[in-house]
């Protein structure tokens, strides 16, 4: 999970978050959220219920976020002002993780009887709740009641899980991960109306040819570029699936993914994706390198050295083009990698296989872009060529969605 962390960066360098939590068992994922997001480059102060501060004291909560914890005893109207008002005015956005069954019900009826209800009712922008409670608690037909209209009023739900809850039973209700409940957060925070309207899939990694049961033709891609540019397209809002044969960081749940090995399955993913029925823009970014050459003859046991000898010549064979094959039903951005002639050799690739643009990766003596963390992109559409400029691949997937939009 660090390096899934560290990727995100700054994102949400400068954003205000207020935490309430609740009464919970899980209340100690609270604390590991208000870490994550400070590693984010939030500021992130709690306000507690009275419930709450029966499992852990404020002392700690103040510890690990550096503010100053708002309780019912704590709430101040002094020269200073320290009291729900003062909290719903100074956040960009309140999210209640753990929220409890009865909190969730009471926020769905408009009712503030103590301190972190009044700062969720008195506050107007970007709200988010993470439920936690007993699965018979959650079904109950006035809790399912009160998600629903919470839901309507353009609330953020974060699903809690399914797993062994605190009363020893296995069943929906607890709380989502911490890393999820941030990553719901960035959605709220970078939705866009455009993308929101959107489907996207995306490819990544590098496609494995078996050449017998334990050894195959691959290359050096790690997944990378293609898992950030899934991410980012999740945070803008749009419906994502990322098909790949590897998933450098651990992704939101709601963004689907699909292993895949070799070009075929490749293919047929991608086929299944756009045989989806869908009245939305949509959006492929083929990122993944795929091989320009497979083994003429695949053997399904392993090959013996006594057998080859002691040179072995592997027959390989042209592979299919995907992006030639697929049926031109949505905006297609291709990526190329080159060492030398790439602008025009783009420009040869943009014309021949019908492509809306692709994104140039230059290989050099001092730098390639496979396996690394940080490259150097040329948008190339039909229309003009844009340097992306050098940056960490997160940066440069929010600046190749930006050019995508107006495709």
């Amino acid at each position: 999970m660090k390096q899934t962390i560290q990727n995100l960066g700054q994102l949400l360098k400068g954003k205000k978050i207020a935490l309430g939590v609740c009464g919970s068992v899980a209340i100690y994922k609270s604390l590991e959220l208000i870490r994550i997001l400070q590693k984010l480059g939030a500021s992130v102060r709690v306000v507690m219920s009275k419930g709450a501060a029966d499992f852990i004291q404020p002392l700690l909560f103040e510890a690990i976020s550096h503010h100053s914890v708002l309780t019912q005893s704590t709430q101040s109207w002094g020269e200073i002002p320290h009291n729900h008002i003062e909290l719903a005015t100074w956040a960009d956005l309140f999210v209640i993780a753990p929220c409890s069954a009865n909190t969730l019900n009471k926020i769905a009826c408009g009712i503030a009887d103590n301190v972190l209800l009044e700062s969720f009712l008195a506050f107007d922008k970007l709200k988010c709740i993470a439920p936690a409670a007993n699965t018979k608690m959650l079904e109950n037909k006035a809790t399912m009641e009160s998600l629903r209209l919470l839901k309507q009023r353009e609330i953020t739900l974060i699903a809690p899980q399914c797993k062994e809850l605190a009363c020893q039973t296995i069943g929906n209700g607890a709380l989502a991960e911490p890393l999820e409940i941030a990553y719901q957060i960035l959605r709220a925070f970078y939705q866009n109306p455009f993308w929101k309207q959107a489907r996207v899939c995306v490819s990544g990694g590098g496609s494995k040819e078996n050449i017998d049961a334990v050894r195959y033709l691959s290359n050096y891609s790690s997944g990378k570029m293609g898992a950030c540019i899934a991410l980012v397209a999740y945070f803008l809002g749009a419906k994502v699936e990322f098909i790949s044969s590897q998933f450098p960081f651990i992704l939101p749940l709601n963004l689907q993914t699909q292993a895949v090995q070799s070009t075929q399955e490749y293919l047929e993913a991608i086929k299944q994706w756009q045989n989806m029925e869908s009245k939305t823009q949509n959006f492929l970014f083929m990122s993944a390198a795929i091989s320009d050459y497979l083994p003429k003859n695949q053997v399904k046991e392993k090959l013996k050295k006594q057998e080859l000898g002691q040179e072995w010549n592997l027959k390989l064979i042209e592979n299919q083009d995907i992006l030639a094959t697929l049926p031109k039903t949505q905006k297609t951005i291709g990526f190329k990698l080159e060492s030398k002639d790439g602008i025009q050799n783009a420009k040869n690739a943009l014309k021949h296989k019908g492509l809306d643009a692709i994104c140039l990766n230059t290989i050099t003596q001092s730098h390639n872009p496979l396996n690394a963390n940080n490259n150097q992109l040329l948008w190339i559409s039909n229309s003009f060529v844009k340097d992306l400029g050098f940056c960490d691949k997160l940066s440069l997937a929010f600046k190749i969605l930006e050019q995508a939009q107006y495709l």
